[in-house]
C-alpha cells in the first residue's frame, strides 16, 4: 500500500510541477503587490519587479489579469516545495525497494539464519510460503472444469480462464477454489485466493456471472456477499468482485484494471 502511494504521489508531484512550468512559462510580466486597509483593498501591477512601475488594477476592469498574477506567485512558491517532496518520496521508494530491514537477514551466514526469526521478510521469501501453503482437504466439487489456463489448471467458465491467465501474466499468486470456511461452519470456494505481491494482503475474488438473472443474484452473489461480510469479509476491502450477465461480458480490460486497483 505504501509503495503504491508513493509512486502515485511521486506521479502526481512530477505533473505538478511539469504544468506550474508551463503554465509560467505563459505568464505575465511583472508581480501582483496587494495593499490593505480597514475600508478596501487595492491591487497593482508591477511591471518592472522594482517597484517603479506600478499600474492600479480593479477588480472591475482587470479581474483575469490579477487573478493570473496572483497565480503566478503561488505557482512559483509551489514548484520549490514540490521538488523537495519529490526528492524525499524518491528516496523513500529507493529505501522501500531495497527492503532494507529484510535484507539484513538475507546478508546472514546460512547458519546463522537457522538460529534467527526474521523481524522481516522480503517480499519474494512471503510469496514462496504463501505459494506452499497446501489446500485444505474438502468435499468434491460438482461441476465441469474444462477450460484448460494457461498455468494449466482447469476452470469452469471464459470468465475464470480471463481472470486466471490475467493474474498469471502479472505476476500474481492465486488459488483456485481455495476452500473458506465460513461462519457457521459453511465451506465456501472463492474462485480466486489472491495475494498484493507488494503490500502481502490477501484477498477473496469472487466472479459473478448470471447477475441478469434474480434467482442467481438471490442465491449465489446475496448469499454468498453476507456471509462473507459476517467474517469480516467485506467487499471492495478484501472481498474482490467482478460481474457479467446478459450482454454485459467481462472484459479484459476490466480484469487489468481490478488486478492494478487491488494486487499491485
Amino acid at each position: 500500500m505504501l509503495r503504491k502511494y508513493l509512486k502515485a504521489r511521486k506521479s502526481f508531484l512530477q505533473k505538478t510541477i511539469r504544468q506550474c512550468r508551463q503554465w509560467l512559462g505563459k505568464a505575465p510580466e511583472g508581480k501582483l503587490r496587494i495593499s490593505c486597509s480597514r475600508k478596501s483593498t487595492a491591487f497593482y501591477h508591477n511591471r518592472s519587479n522594482k517597484g517603479r512601475d506600478e499600474v492600479h488594477l480593479t477588480l472591475a476592469n482587470d479581474s483575469p489579469l490579477i487573478q493570473k498574477l496572483a497565480e503566478k506567485d503561488y505557482f512559483r512558491k509551489l514548484i520549490p516545495v514540490a521538488e523537495e517532496e519529490l526528492r524525499s518520496v524518491d528516496e523513500l521508494l529507493h529505501i522501500e525497494e531495497r527492503q532494507t530491514l529484510a535484507n539484513v537477514f538475507c546478508m546472514l551466514h546460512p547458519e546463522r539464519r537457522k538460529l534467527v526469526i526474521p523481524v522481516e521478510e522480503t517480499r519474494e521469501e512471503a510469496q514462496r510460503k504463501w505459494i506452499g501453503i497446501p489446500t485444505p482437504p474438502s468435499e468434491p466439487r460438482t461441476g465441469s472444469y474444462y477450460i484448460p489456463t494457461e498455468r494449466g489448471e482447469y476452470v469452469r467458465s471464459r470468465n475464470e480462464y480471463l481472470i486466471a491467465n490475467a493474474l498469471f501474466h502479472a505476476g500474481i499468486p492465486y488459488k483456485y477454489e481455495f476452500p473458506y470456511t465460513a461462519v457457521n461452519d459453511v465451506v465456501l470456494h472463492p474462485d480466486f485466493y489472491v495475494r498484493n505481491i507488494n503490500t502481502g494482503q490477501e484477498f477473496f475474488w469472487e466472479h459473478f456471472g448470471m447477475m441478469d438473472n434474480p434467482d442467481y443474484v438471490m442465491k449465489n452473489f446475496l448469499y454468498k456477499v453476507n456471509l462473507y461480510q459476517a467474517d469480516g469479509i467485506i467487499l471492495g476491502k478484501n472481498l474482490i468482485a467482478t460481474f457479467s450477465g446478459g450482454k454485459c461480458e467481462l472484459d479484459i480490460d476490466t480484469v487489468s484494471k481490478t488486478i492494478d486497483a487491488f494486487l499491485t
